[in-house]
């Protein structure tokens, strides 16, 4: 997007018009109906916003879409969707400043813009896909779906660990380079986590200490000051890590085990609970009861992880099918959804859009064995809609020809104008 630069006075109408044209922004770009830009000149805080007011009144529709309010360097401060936009907008104007943040926020904004949209799954996508690029700061967690959810992230490096972080945090991080969830909640990834670093050895220590690989101690002499360090840890010292902060092992030895470790979080291998099974059946042969209870629990995290994960990786197989949502004057799309994502989408009255729309479901694709970063917001949504609305607006089928004879048919049996007012029947 543009970085923004607006003039102190106010601009006229042609003045806007004339600028817009010469300088367009990728998200004026993408608009799939022609959407509205105000600039607000800088002067008070106060007549600024009534400015703002004023344009929002004479230009806003009441209409399904997201808009973007940006600060003085262009800046995205906040992205929101509504299903009737002009209405929200002036919403923010009857809030108590500066009590309120979104009455802040105003004060902050130079320049609103908005996109119509014809469905109010149109304005959510792209809602989650324009949070997903900017993460505006004013999106704080009711307004930023990763924020509610945890992931088990692998980071980049020779001596990865497993981390437990929320998915938000996961996104902005340039470290990450496998993620796999979304989880609900943090305590029981914690547990299964810890139990599975203890059964193949991988490190669990803060970022902050230095890890000195045997490949990297070999470089060294006994004296050098990388090799003076004495084992601290107390998984070291009871052979539940295999040590890469002291050259104990190998960067092949620990990434053996990282791939072990991955094989479990994908389902390919249950080696460590067959592990765990057979040492609590020793244990109970021994009369120790104790210490298979103790191994009871730590089976029972890696047990309900798996079954955690077993609902993601069945979200992600999930096949692929095309949803069809009827729009606003009749502008019907179709959405192709694989692995829990939408790839790609179709307008009903284009038949161009809708031959490469039947042209790329025809492409075999490979689910994924995790869900990476930028599928993480999409599957979360599409998982959520399609649960509650079963049965309302929208119509799914397994091809795009299928879609299309149920869109039909709905036509048919509801009416035309019934559709165009967005109430549908489902198949």
């Amino acid at each position: 997007m543009a970085d923004g630069s607006w003039s102190p006075t106010p601009w006229t109408a042609a003045a806007r018009s004339s600028a817009r044209a010469a300088s367009a922004s990728p998200f004026d770009r993408a608009r799939q109906v022609g959407g509205e830009q105000l600039d607000l000149a800088v002067d008070t805080p106060d007549v600024d916003v009534e400015r703002l007011r004023d344009q929002v009144r004479s230009s806003a529709r009441n209409e399904p879409g997201v808009y973007l309010m940006r600060g003085a360097r262009g800046d995205v401060l906040y992205v929101g969707k509504s299903t009737q936009v002009r209405t929200r907008l002036l919403s923010y104007f009857r809030l108590p400043w500066p009590e309120h943040r979104h009455a802040r926020l105003l004060r902050e904004t130079v320049r609103i813009e908005w996109e119509p949209h014809p469905s109010e799954f149109a304005a959510l996508l792209r809602e989650v896909r324009l949070i997903r690029a900017h993460l505006p700061r004013y999106n704080v967690r009711s307004a930023r779906p990763l924020d509610k959810w945890w992931v088990i992230t692998i980071a980049k490096g020779i001596t990865p660990r497993l981390r437990v972080q929320r998915a938000s945090a996961a996104a902005r991080s340039r470290d990450v380079a496998q993620i796999i969830g979304p989880f609900a909640s943090r305590r029981p990834l914690v547990d299964a986590l810890r139990v599975l670093n203890d059964a193949l050895g991988l490190r669990d220590c803060s970022d902050r200490i230095r890890m000195h690989v045997r490949d990297v101690a070999e470089l060294f002499d006994e004296h050098h000051p990388a090799m003076q360090r004495t084992p601290a840890c107390h998984r070291y010292e009871t052979r539940r890590c295999l040590g890469p902060c002291i050259g104990a092992t190998s960067e092949y030895e620990y990434r053996a085990q990282l791939t072990r470790a991955k094989a479990v979080l994908e389902g390919r291998d249950d080696s460590p609970q067959q592990h765990l099974v057979r040492e609590m059946a020793a244990a109970s042969a021994a009369l120790s009861y104790e210490r298979a209870g103790w191994l009871r629990d730590r089976l029972t995290a890696l047990q309900d992880l798996e079954s955690q994960l077993g609902r993601v990786r069945e979200a992600l197989s999930r096949p692929s099918c095309v949803y069809a949502v009827p729009g606003r004057l009749g502008d019907d799309r179709l959405y192709l959804i694989r692995h829990g994502r939408v790839v790609a989408e179709a307008r009903c009255a284009d038949p161009d859009s809708v031959n490469d729309l039947q042209a790329m479901e025809s492409r075999a694709t490979q689910a994924p064995s995790g869900a990476m970063v930028n599928q993480l917001d999409e599957l979360l949504l599409v998982e959520s809609w399609l649960r509650g609305r079963q049965g309302e607006r929208a119509l799914v089928a397994d091809s795009v020809v299928g879609a299309l004879q149920e869109l039909a048919r709905s036509y048919s049996s509801a009416g035309s104008s019934t559709i165009n007012g967005m109430s549908s029947t489902s198949a």
